[in-house]
């Protein structure tokens, strides 16, 4: 055992990026202007964040990285528009709860695309989610600002997520580099995000330096610092030990917006957060392969906190 590992190190840094991930959507509340002006300036200034890692990494883009990650950038660039509405639109402890459904498609059905196997753990497991999913949505009852129609961006966005796991799944089966692919998703999702954004926000324009500072801070923090600690511990703690950590982020989200934007949670829907989570976390720990927990980290979308 190395010095890294008896030090406890990859596991602390994990808890950082997850609780990083957490109060991502502290930062997107505190930004002024609308959603779609979020998330432009969040998707423009991604991509020379991510060059400058690779840079200083050496780490190559080729034409193929490119054309690889062209069709999941665009997914996720979809994914990305629903999941930070669904913040605006309802409140935090729905949007990460809800969001969070995507480990359980990614777990469930997956596998079952890509041909590997599910079992009867894993099918009840994930099953139960969706019902403490549902106690979430009706027994919010407006709590924390929640509405019906920004839970459904959220779930959305879970399918979106699912899907663009897939796509990103096969696409690095050559072994694409880790940060390489995630450039190549960042400039994709440009497509996508830049003309929806400049068609439908109202005041681009009137961003201040404050609110660009805020979404600055966000694709730094919970973002590329979030996800680079996750990419280095994951060589030292278990995929399983990560996921499950992982699984606290709702948690801080929820107590995080409580703190700061005194979003009411219902008692019913706590019960409910609480039946996802370990229904989840049943899904990571039974019948799921090494191989599948792996890839939903290093694809983990480093600055959507309902999808770490």
């Amino acid at each position: 055992m190395n010095k890294e590992q008896s030090s406890g190190l990859p596991l602390a840094g994990v808890f950082f990026a997850v609780f990083a991930w957490g109060i991502g959507p502290m930062f997107f509340l505190a930004v002024h202007v609308s959603a779609y002006s979020t998330i432009f300036f969040r998707a423009i200034m991604w991509p020379p964040i991510l060059l400058i890692v690779i840079r200083l990494r050496h780490i190559q883009v080729t034409r193929q990285t490119m054309k690889e990650s062209l069709k999941p950038g665009i997914v996720f660039g979809i994914s990305t528009v629903l999941g930070f509405i669904a913040w605006k639109e309802t409140s935090i402890a729905n949007a990460t709860i809800i969001g969070n459904l995507s480990a359980a498609l990614i777990l469930f059905v997956a596998p079952r695309m890509l041909n590997e196997h599910v079992s009867r753990q894993q099918v009840f497991f994930s099953v139960l989610s969706f019902v403490g999913v549902v106690a979430v949505v009706f027994g919010a009852g407006g709590a924390g600002g929640a509405t019906f129609s920004g839970d459904v961006f959220a779930l959305l966005n879970a399918v979106f997520w699912a899907v663009y796991f897939v796509a990103s799944k096969r696409a690095r089966t050559a072994g694409i580099s880790t940060w390489a692919y995630l450039f190549g998703i960042s400039v994709s999702q440009l497509i996508v995000i830049v003309p929806l954004c400049l068609i439908l926000s109202p005041d681009i324009g009137n961003a201040s330096m404050r609110d660009l500072g805020l979404v600055l801070t966000m694709v730094l923090i919970p973002g590329t610092m979030g996800h680079g600690l996750i990419v280095w511990a994951h060589r030292f703690v278990n995929a399983s030990v990560t996921s499950l950590i992982g699984l606290l982020g709702p948690v801080i989200s929820m107590a995080s917006a409580w703190l700061v934007y005194n979003q009411d949670v219902a008692p019913l829907q706590m019960i409910g957060a609480a039946v996802v989570l370990l229904s989840l976390a049943g899904v990571v720990r039974y019948g799921v392969k090494m191989s599948v927990i792996s890839d939903v980290l290093v694809t983990a979308d480093p600055l959507l906190n309902s999808n770490p």
